[in-house]
């Protein structure tokens, strides 16, 4: 079977999936066309078999959520986010037992992040055709293009997984691959402050406090507006306008007017509720207002420290061929420093200071903010630079 279109046919699936404990999953969507991401397709690979579910025509997709967050059965995808994200949105369930083949390629020396593509290139000699990365997937009904495309997303996915999982064996890393997939079988993983997102509208910096009150209470309302009518969030008003509202708080129909990139149409529909919104904000409390945090920023000298930490970083890395970007980023780094002086007490947070970041790099790290002596000359081809920390 190529694609499942009816209940039945996913029960059969989800039978199959029971029997082998082990199953790729990939998903096509579209998340510009509405408020909430639609889901178009979902690909699904055994050892034996690959198949696509059509989710417009299957009612309940309930059976492959629950496979899905089983702990006993595995399930690999390849940059597993967005989907994980659609799995949790769309059943509340929080997904198990999850291995993501582009963090353990990551693990492997492949690189991170690294395209599936590619690594099926490298790994496999296998080659597929990106043509319809474009494609409107809720259209129907598929080409044959479409379907062999979205076949191709898992047809090799298991034995990818298969190959990356031996050479993680080989370095012993399997168990930091493993841990860091970890993450995806929490639920915090999936509940996303928001609460906050306004201050990302560009120019949301420059406004004052009042302001930023104006652009919070506008930035719900929109927010509000878009997922009632299942719209995407800047077609009802595009962030440049929020901000433009908040510079200048509209008290009347015809202050709206005045601003070249508010379409009539948009002051027609949404006019009376901008100047409610806007009163709203305006009337909060100066006390309750919101305001960006403080943080100075890095002084020069933390900056030289941290470029130096970092260059020790990618030269511990590069000896075992892991992607430092896995390991830390040059603001955590920034963050370990201000650890060591005792000015922030993370330690137990910073993925740094925790498991095998901390067995690999970090606590070399540590030790030379404590007075570890550095050295490093010009190596041969295998190791270009030969690091040495002493801690005597």
């Amino acid at each position: 079977m190529s694609i499942i279109v009816n209940q039945q046919g996913l029960d059969d699936l989800c039978a199959r999936i029971d029997k082998a404990k082990r199953f790729c999953l990939d998903m096509e969507f579209i998340p510009e066309k509405t408020y909430s991401t639609e889901l178009c397709l979902i690909q699904v690979a055994l050892d034996d078999l690959v198949t696509i579910i059509d989710p417009l025509t299957v009612p309940n997709l309930k059976p492959l959520w629950e496979r899905i967050a089983d702990p006993e059965i595995l399930v690999v995808l390849h940059a597993a986010d967005q989907d994980l994200d659609l799995v949790y949105a769309n059943s509340g369930l929080v997904p198990q037992n999850i291995v993501d083949t582009q963090l353990a390629a990551g693990f492997a020396g492949f690189g991170y992040p690294v395209g599936y593509a590619k690594l099926l290139q490298t790994l496999l000699q296998v080659s597929i055709s990106k043509t319809e990365s474009y494609t409107d997937w809720m259209v129907r009904p598929l080409t044959k293009e479409q379907v062999e495309y979205a076949l191709d997303d898992v047809r090799h996915l298991l034995p990818l997984w298969d190959r990356v999982e031996a050479n993680l064996k080989k370095l012993d890393r399997l168990p930091w691959a493993l841990e860091e997939c970890q993450r995806y079988t929490e639920q915090e993983y999936y509940i996303k402050d928001r609460s906050r997102q306004f201050m990302r509208v560009k120019g949301a910096s420059s406004l004052p406090r009042r302001g930023l009150s104006v652009l919070q209470q506008l930035y719900w309302w929109r927010d509000s507006e878009a997922s009632k009518n299942n719209k995407p969030v800047r077609t009802i008003i595009s962030d440049n306008i929020l901000l433009e509202l908040s510079k200048r708080p509209p008290q009347r129909i015809e202050d709206m007017q005045r601003l070249r990139s508010l379409r009539p149409d948009q002051i027609r529909h949404y006019g009376n509720d901008i100047l409610q919104t806007v009163k709203v904000g305006l009337e909060v409390s100066m006390d309750d207002c919101p305001s960006w945090p403080h943080s100075s920023a890095p002084t020069k000298r933390d900056v030289l420290q941290g470029d130096q930490l970092y260059a020790v970083l990618k030269v511990i890395c590069y000896d075992l061929d892991l992607a430092p970007e896995l390991v830390a980023t040059r603001d955590e780094i920034q963050l370990l420093i201000r650890i060591h002086r005792g000015e922030k007490d993370d330690n137990g947070t910073l993925p740094l200071l925790t498991g095998w970041r901390k067995e690999i790099a970090g606590q070399k790290l540590l030790d030379i903010l404590s007075g570890a002596k550095v050295s490093w000359k010009m190596g041969n081809s295998k190791h270009p630079i030969e690091l040495q920390i002493d801690n005597n």
